[in-house]
């Protein structure tokens, strides 16, 4: 009937479904509301031990060229013309204040012969991205005071290392991909400029910090992020050295996950260096600069998580801090990096058009110069046949 209310889907299930789906619903709510209750009680003790470290937002008086870089590429490989074909967009944003300077797009395309595997495809279209958006922050470095890159500055190690272990040997493309954005990030981190932004943070170095100090358990399954979004007040930072020291908060969040499955003593000791360092010795890269790194936790807003920041250790973060319209309130992201990641979207959609150009332009091009339209026809089906011509 028109105008009618549609129908909820759990009232289009089975009589017996529905009563079941409620009962295990119930069943969920008791569990969950019985592991706040744990988190909550073991948040006081957190507390107790980080909140002298828990630093107040420094006066935002600076306006300096604030950019940010980030990429978007298509959520799909496209096998359609007998290659593997992907299309990114890499951005950046230029910011001073609130006051919007300029911006520069460049656009990519990933190719790969289909013998190579779809998971090691995959991994080596993540990584030409990441070069491509290494290469514009190292462009912009004459360009702007501050930049922010998404993601770690050496996180990409661990990708490489599953190529490596799921092919056993690295092409020479991907060995030039993996070594130059080696070099772009060392060349990064020694501005002292570039912050690396974590946005899909998985740290858990709180939780491996209690247990080293205090043989506790109780926080190694939980996120810094869930921790620090319960305790953090607005406008506050917490940078992890003054509670970690020198050691990169990757080794304590690698403590925490190798308890979280039951490793403890020597074991524990081997198990975390060798999960942390690997990729470095398998590769052949240096480890100094990814001991350099250091970690804060920014909250702008009460209403976002907080924000993890990775910085080279020769900056002070409370000048980053001291920038003008910085964050944004909403997202408690720096606005730059929100800005950019609007700009650059690229959807499965897209790529199958891009690749659809493609097609088009051979076609084109072989009829123009003479070639058989039945051939043309044949080697398109031949390679693509649920395409209709």
């Amino acid at each position: 009937m028109a105008g009618a209310e549609e129908m909820p889907e759990w009232t289009k299930l089975p009589i017996d479904l529905q009563h079941g789906f409620f009962q295990l619903a119930e069943s969920e709510a008791k569990s969950l509301m019985d592991i706040l209750d744990r988190i909550n009680s073991v948040l006081r003790v957190l507390w107790i031990e980080i909140s002298p470290y828990l630093r107040a937002f420094p006066e935002q008086v600076k306006r300096s060229i604030i950019a940010a870089v980030d990429s978007s590429r298509s959520p799909r490989l496209s096998e359609r013309l007998g290659v593997r074909y992907g299309v990114y967009a890499t951005g950046i944003v230029y910011l001073k204040g609130s006051e919007r300077l300029h911006e520069k797009f460049k656009p990519g395309a990933f190719r790969c012969g289909q013998a190579l595997s779809r998971d090691n495809s995959k991994i080596l279209f993540e990584l030409e991205t990441l070069l491509a958006e290494r290469r514009i922050a190292l462009e912009a470095l004459n360009e702007c005071d501050i930049i922010f890159i998404d993601g770690s500055f050496y996180g990409f190690v661990y990708q490489a290392l599953d190529l490596l272990r799921k092919s056993r040997r690295l092409e020479e493309r991907e060995r030039n991909v993996i070594n130059e954005i080696f070099d772009i990030t060392e060349r990064l981190r020694e501005s002292r400029r570039v912050l690396g932004i974590v946005k899909r943070s998985r740290s858990r170095a709180l939780g491996g910090f209690m247990f080293k100090k205090y043989g506790a358990k109780e926080f190694v399954n939980l996120l810094d992020k869930h921790m620090l979004s319960l305790i953090m007040p607005e406008k506050s930072f917490f940078e992890y050295k003054d509670i970690l020291g020198e050691l990169p908060t990757s080794v304590y969040t690698r403590i925490a996950y190798l308890v979280s499955i039951g490793l403890s003593g020597e074991d524990l000791e081997k198990a975390t260096e060798r999960g942390v360092y690997e990729p470095f010795e398998k590769l052949g890269l240096q480890k100094e600069g990814f001991n350099s790194m250091r970690r804060a936790q920014v909250r702008f807003s009460g209403e976002a998580p907080p924000c993890e920041i990775e910085y080279p250790s020769g900056i002070d973060i409370r000048d980053v801090l001291s920038e003008e319209g910085l964050f944004n309130e909403g997202t408690n992201l720096p606005v730059a990096l929100d800005l950019v990641d609007s700009l650059v979207n690229i959807s499965s959609k897209f790529t199958e058009e891009f690749v659809s150009e493609i097609e088009g332009r051979i076609l084109e091009n072989m009829v123009r110069d003479g070639g058989s339209l039945k051939s043309i026809k044949a080697f398109f089906t031949f390679i693509n046949p649920q395409k209709p011509f």
